[in-house]
């Protein structure tokens, strides 16, 4: 059930939105079943001239009455990768008909199980954490980073945890144990799918909401002055509660808008992130790939997939 609070919560975002370049679209989707795979929805985004919306579901089943569907003979042997950030991390592009599926390559879904990865890879059927949910997720560059990963060593079997939020910030990706927030929701979730493998690496996508005005939208909780700071503490944190100090992070830098007439700190983050120096950490750039909006293309998610991919495999 929805609280007055929430309403009034989801009032402000919604004006806020009527004045935000286009960060989420509107929906549609097909059912696609396979043998096997369980349920997938393939949602529709366009891109608007709207701030992200911020929507909230609660068909939550209780994750521990959830069986793992990881072959018995591979439990154990997965190499994990968390996927962090917002929508470009998500994805927001047209999910490609020839993307294709592997058996190397798994998803631990927001419905705590596990099953063989396809787009969208942030599928929001049967959300355990709420507060991560994207109803509209679609192709990302996590299914490219996996496919790239299997091309260059076909013995690994991955796994993918979706946690990126539309619309979140980097203050909301700060410390707070709570599975109701974004950074408690990801590590209960990271847990609970270790159990059949090691965390490998942490990719991580964000910094477009805290590209615009903190006075204009202050909903939006953006800090586009602390950026590199918050981004580095998250880091830290994050390590540390998984048990890695050393952790391989990855994290994109922005790509370059045709429009940054709404977005007066693009430039401010973009360049706090390509200054930060944290070990065992590489940026990788995305300034030269096509865009839509603040989103991506799909063949930019293709390629940016790839450079996650790249990037990670250059890190002890």
């Amino acid at each position: 059930m929805t609280s007055h609070s929430d309403k009034k919560d989801n009032t402000m975002k919604d004006s806020a939105a009527d004045r935000m370049p286009r960060f989420l679209m509107s929906t549609g989707f097909a059912l696609l079943v396979g043998v096997g795979l369980g349920v997938l929805l393939q949602s529709t985004l366009g891109i608007g001239k709207n701030a992200m919306l911020f929507s909230r579901s609660s068909n939550a089943e209780d994750p521990d009455s959830l069986p793992a569907t990881i072959p018995e003979q591979l439990q154990g042997k997965l190499e994990l990768y968390v996927l962090i950030g917002q929508s470009n991390m998500v994805g927001t592009a047209d999910i490609p008909a020839d993307i294709g599926t592997s058996a190397n390559i798994y998803t631990f879904g927001n419905d705590y199980r596990w099953q063989i990865a396809t787009a969208p890879v942030d599928d929001a059927t049967n959300q355990v954490d709420t507060v991560s949910i994207d109803e509209e997720a679609k192709f990302g560059p996590a299914l490219p980073f996996a496919q790239t990963l299997i091309a260059q060593d076909n013995n690994q079997i991955i796994g993918l945890i979706p946690c990126a939020r539309s619309g979140s910030s980097i203050s909301d990706w700060q410390k707070n144990l709570s599975d109701q927030t974004l950074y408690g929701s990801c590590l209960k979730r990271v847990r609970a799918a270790s159990t059949v493998g090691t965390v490998s690496g942490i990719l991580f996508f964000q910094g477009e909401t805290d590209a615009v005005d903190p006075e204009q939208f202050p909903n939006l909780n953006p800090d586009p002055s602390a950026w590199a700071e918050k981004f580095a503490t998250f880091a830290y944190n994050f390590r540390a509660d998984i048990g890695n100090s050393n952790l391989p992070l990855i994290y994109a830098q922005l790509g370059q808008p045709s429009d940054l007439e709404e977005l007066p700190y693009w430039e401010a983050v973009q360049q706090q992130q390509a200054s930060l120096q944290i070990p065992n950490t590489v940026v990788i750039a995305t300034a030269d790939l096509p865009m839509e909006g603040v989103h991506f293309t799909a063949e930019s998610y293709q390629k940016i997939g790839e450079r996650f991919a790249i990037a990670i495999s250059s890190l002890p």
